[in-house]
């Protein structure tokens, strides 16, 4: 690389590495095994929490989420369950940032697409475009370097429910549900086989989406330059 290299930070939400460059004989995820083939694979990864909000927060600070009081997931959300402690939001310490912060002070151009999720607000100084149309086609200057975010959101645990705001996910996710492994903590039925199989259609989906990032990076000239990472900020099921 002859400049500062690009940054591409893709989130598979609630996800297992149910990909077939982890081994797994069900996945079809040609554009996951590509990137694993020409890359490398963490086998040892864990997640700082087993739920959202708390996660994110560790991964975009660097900090264990006990440590920095975001451990309690939806802080902000209690006005949906008759809460009256609903009107607050973890308050970080004043030394924690988000390492985007370090990444803009370096003259990356920092985008998120479009999730936060944090446990806490975003400051201001997080990024250089947060929204839904955020991307690195929009940095002002094409040489500058960047990082940019894309949240994938399809693999999120809510659609792997049968029914979702009233329409069917994935009413025939195309998987033959005998050949699906049902972990010994789930009874072996088939609306479980169909679940899991709608989650490996989600993940069908968002590997989809993460061909479109990457093709979109060679047609812009860039994908010498950039370091692609896919991670996922905790799994879907128990365990």
């Amino acid at each position: 690389m002859s400049k500062r290299p690009n940054i591409l930070w893709v989130s598979f939400e609630d996800c297992y590495p149910h990909f077939g460059s982890y081994g797994d004989e069900v996945a079809r995820t040609p554009h996951l095994d590509r990137l694993a083939a020409e890359g490398g694979l963490w086998t040892r990864a864990f997640s700082t929490a087993p739920v959202c909000g708390p996660a994110r927060s560790g991964v975009i600070t660097g900090m264990y989420p006990v440590s920095i009081g975001t451990h309690h997931h939806r802080t902000g959300s209690g006005a949906h369950y008759d809460s009256l402690a609903y009107s607050y939001e973890a308050v970080i310490p004043h030394y924690v940032k988000c390492f985007s912060e370090y990444l803009r002070a370096a003259g990356y151009y920092c985008t998120n697409n479009a999730k936060t999720d944090y446990q806490f607000t975003a400051p201001i100084t997080s990024w250089d475009e947060c929204n839904s149309s955020a991307h690195w086609r929009n940095r002002p200057d094409a040489e500058d370097p960047f990082f940019a975010v894309f949240n994938l959101t399809q693999t999120h645990e809510s659609n792997m429910w049968e029914y979702k705001d009233g329409e069917p996910i994935w009413p025939d996710p195309g998987f033959d549900l005998d050949a699906i492994v049902v972990p010994p903590y789930f009874p072996d039925t088939e609306k479980v086989r169909a679940s899991i199989a709608r989650n490996y259609a989600n993940i069908e989906y968002n590997d989809r989406r993460l061909g479109a990032l990457l093709r979109e990076l060679e047609d812009d000239g860039l994908g010498e330059n950039t370091v692609v990472f896919v991670w996922t900020d905790h799994g879907p099921m128990p365990r």
